[in-house]
C-alpha cells in the first residue's frame, strides 16, 4: 500500500535507503480519507499527522527531493501511484455535469449520468540535447532549478503541435538557435503532477544564443572537457549527457 499525507508519502528507513512499506497494516479505514485500489495493491490518503505516522514508524517525505534515496523500480511504482492518486482525487466530479464519477476500469472513470469518460492526464514535454560538432553541447541553468546544476532545453508540448516542432520552438524561445537533424532519444514519467518527459538530440544549425531572461540564468555551449554541474542520474537529463559523453 502507498500512503499520503499532506502531498507526501509515507515511507521507510532501512539502512540509510528509502522503502515502500509493502503493507500499512497499521492504517485502518479510520486512518483513510480514502483508498484507491491499485492492480498490485492500494493507494490510501492519511488523515493521520506526520507525528502519529512516526509513531507507527513511518516518515513523510517529498517524493521528487527523495528520489535518489528510493531504489528505482520502488520509485517508478510510487510514481504511478501520485499520478493515479492525482486523476482520482481531480476527477471526483463529472467535467461536463458535475455528477459524482465512479471508476469503471482501472484507468477509465465514468459518470453514472451522462456517461462522460475521463482517463489520467498526461502533459508531455520535450528535452533536447543539441549537440555542436563532436565536442559541445547546450546546456542552460534556468531560474526554477532546485539547485546549481545546469540542464538541457525542455518545455511543455503545445496543441497542434508535433514533438518536433515542440523542440524547435522551444529552442528559438529559449535560445534563439536553429537545429537540424532531430532524432528520438527516450522517455520517463515525470509525476509532478502528471508530465511525461520525451527526449530528443539535435544537431546545432544556426544563430547566436540569446538567452530567454524571464527563464533562464544561463545558456551556452560548454565543451566535454569543460562541463557544469551536472543533473543527478535519475534525471533523463543526465541520461542524455551521459549517452553523449561515452560516443
Amino acid at each position: 500500500m502507498y500512503a499520503f499525507a499532506d502531498g507526501k508519502v509515507a515511507l521507510k528507513e532501512e539502512n540509510g535507503q528509502l522503502h515502500i512499506p509493502e503493507v500499512i497494516s497499521s492504517l485502518s479505514k479510520e486512518d483513510t480519507a480514502g483508498i484507491l485500489q491499485l492492480e498490485n495493491g492500494a493507494i490510501a490518503t492519511s488523515t493521520l499527522s506526520e507525528t502519529q505516522l512516526k509513531e507507527l514508524g513511518f516518515s513523510l517525505h517529498d517524493i521528487r527531493a527523495s528520489r535518489l534515496q528510493i531504489p528505482a523500480d520502488e520509485f517508478r511504482a510510487l510514481c504511478r501511484a501520485k499520478q493515479l492518486l492525482f486523476w482520482h482525487n481531480n476527477t471526483m466530479f463529472c467535467p461536463t455535469c458535475g455528477a459524482p464519477t465512479f471508476r469503471s476500469d482501472f484507468v477509465e472513470k465514468k459518470c453514472p449520468k451522462c456517461g462522460h469518460l475521463s482517463y489520467p492526464p498526461l502533459a508531455p514535454a520535450i528535452i533536447v540535447r543539441v549537440e555542436k560538432g563532436a565536442d559541445e553541447i547546450l546546456m542552460v541553468r534556468a531560474k526554477n532549478f532546485r539547485s546549481d546544476h545546469y540542464g538541457l532545453v525542455a518545455g511543455f508540448l503545445e496543441p497542434g503541435e508535433s514533438l518536433e516542432e515542440c523542440v524547435e520552438r522551444e529552442l528559438m524561445e529559449e535560445t534563439h538557435i536553429k537545429v537540424k537533424n532531430i532524432k528520438y532519444e527516450g522517455s520517463q514519467p515525470w509525476p509532478f503532477p502528471c508530465g511525461v518527459m520525451v527526449g530528443f538530440s539535435a544537431e546545432y544549425e544556426s544563430g547566436e544564443i540569446i538567452k530567454q531572461e524571464e527563464e533562464l540564468v544561463d545558456a551556452q555551449f560548454f565543451h566535454r572537457d569543460n562541463l557544469p554541474k551536472l543533473p543527478d542520474g535519475m534525471s533523463i537529463a543526465r541520461q542524455l549527457i551521459d549517452a553523449w559523453l561515452t560516443k
